[in-house]
């Protein structure tokens, strides 16, 4: 029997899709999520995150301190980005392809909602001044750097070390949680001699990986100060519902400490990385598999759908110049008689120290049309599907590594593919890259799979995707709040 890759890229699809926003009640669904997947996806090296791992300024020398600093930049900006949900499927789920239509930056649309944001300013009394600044801290510490490239010094505004702890307690149970959620979806569409493995893993060991989701929920809650962070936030954003003229001046002065150059001319961005940093060169990651009889028994899982429009097209693929065209010989309907995939996959945290979402989800601000604020939309109207210019951003990246496809029908297929297209393309199926450059990169180095004609094997990491977070209506003013009071 015959298998589409159109059908095997759905299977994949609600597979994944279920992996990374849960589903039931050990790991319950996540809300307000939306995921983009790569078209091509992103290819990367181990050493393209030793900033992350580091942190920029701490190289011996200066060329290992140039190094990280172009990698900090590299990453930047290819995160830099506002989730288009006009790409997301028209089948029943929150998901997309990953790209950014207008070309705007997430980190100059929020420099823009914090320059022209309208604020309350009811007076707040010293002690909760005090408290606020104390609570702050908490949250945020400040040091003093030299500029590369200027050698001045100047403040720079980082997570403290109690909140560096919750984010890392936090993607510890994210690891676990993903983990969970991979072995009890491969256990439910298992199907065959190939799926006898999963089954057995499950029942004999389900009871194992979610106490390892709620172990790591207790230690986020004791460790990770899970509770007390919530907390401060929640202090934070109640007390500013009533004056919060003093926090934005903070933001804004943090975000623009966060401003970092680069070596190359223009090249200013807002510094981001991951948690945790030294996940490239880790060990724990999970494990995921997928064969083509699970077309045949996968379950379909309700999820919201936008009715958007647009799609993936799980066909063979080429990219050159930045131009993404499907193969007609090898659509979603060209059929392998054999097929299974299997790869490393790895769920990062993104983190932004200059920016706070909590500013953009409190309801004591605003944004007047013709007052700084020049577009033609708010930043979110909280729709379904969102509409607005800041509807939400990428909170975790996916990352994969040493992916292998055993399929005859599919490696002749990429050959053949191969061959009519550019030396320097990139090729692939799904959101998977087999062949390809790597665009984010200033050397020249090559991303390529091997194929004896049966295996294709691409050794290596990739970015295949982003688990976006989306707003609610931004801004959503409080009720009984009067716009004409806001300063």
């Amino acid at each position: 029997m015959g298998y589409q890759l159109g059908d095997l890229g759905r299977t994949f699809r609600d597979q994944m899709y279920n992996v990374l926003t849960g589903g039931d009640g050990s790991v319950p669904p996540a809300k307000s999520s939306f995921i983009t997947w790569c078209m091509p996806g992103l290819p990367y090296q181990e050493a393209d995150f030793a900033f992350a791992a580091q942190g920029i300024g701490t190289g011996a020398t200066a060329a290992e301190d140039k190094l990280l600093l172009q990698q900090a930049y590299n990453f930047s900006s290819l995160i830099d980005f506002i989730p288009d949900v006009t790409s997301a499927y028209s089948s029943g789920r929150q998901d997309g392809v990953w790209r950014n239509a207008s070309g705007a930056r997430l980190s100059e649309i929020y420099g823009q909602i914090l320059k022209f944001s309208k604020v309350v300013d009811d007076r707040l009394t010293d002690d909760q001044k005090a408290k606020l600044d104390r609570f702050r801290g908490l949250l945020r510490v400040t040091r003093t750097v030299k500029d590369i490239v200027t050698e001045q010094e100047k403040q720079v505004t980082e997570d403290s070390p109690m909140l560096k702890a919750y984010k890392a307690c936090m993607q510890a149970y994210v690891t676990a949680a993903l983990s969970y959620n991979n072995k009890r979806i491969a256990a439910q569409a298992a199907v065959g001699e190939s799926g006898k493995q999963a089954v057995a893993d499950w029942a004999a060991n389900a009871q194992l990986y979610s106490m390892q989701v709620a172990a790591a929920m207790d230690d986020w809650t004791s460790s990770g100060y899970r509770n007390e962070v919530e907390e401060i936030n929640a202090y934070i954003d109640q007390t500013t519902e009533k004056s919060m003229l003093l926090w934005k001046r903070n933001l804004e002065r943090f975000y623009e400490e966060a401003n970092t150059n680069a070596l190359g001319p223009g090249q200013s961005f807002y510094y981001t990385t991951v948690v945790p940093g030294d996940f490239a060169t880790s060990n724990g990651w999970t494990a995921y598999a997928m064969y083509h009889q699970m077309v045949d028994s996968h379950s379909h899982y309700e999820t919201t759908s936008w009715s958007a429009g647009g799609g993936l097209n799980f066909g063979l693929w080429s990219a050159s110049s930045g131009v993404t065209s499907n193969s007609q010989d090898y659509s979603e309907n060209f059929t392998v008689d054999d097929f299974s995939m299997s790869f490393e996959m790895a769920q990062v945290q993104v983190v932004r120290p200059w920016f706070y979402p909590e500013f953009l989800e409190n309801r004591g601000w605003d944004l007047r049309q013709g007052q700084g604020w020049n577009y033609d939309q708010m930043p979110s109207d909280g729709g379904n599907p969102p509409q607005g210019r800041f509807i939400g951003y990428p909170l975790q990246a996916l990352f994969i590594r040493n992916l292998t496809i055993h399929s005859a029908s599919l490696a002749q297929a990429l050959q053949t593919h191969q061959s009519s297209v550019s030396v320097n393309a990139s090729v692939g199926w799904g959101p998977f890259t087999v062949k390809g450059s790597y665009s984010h990169s200033e050397s020249d180095q090559h991303f390529h799979s091997e194929n004896d004609g049966a295996t294709i094997t691409v050794p290596g990491m990739q970015i295949i995707g982003f688990v976006n977070h989306l707003l609610d209506k931004t801004p959503n003013l409080l009720d009984g709040l009067d716009p004409d009071q806001l300063v």
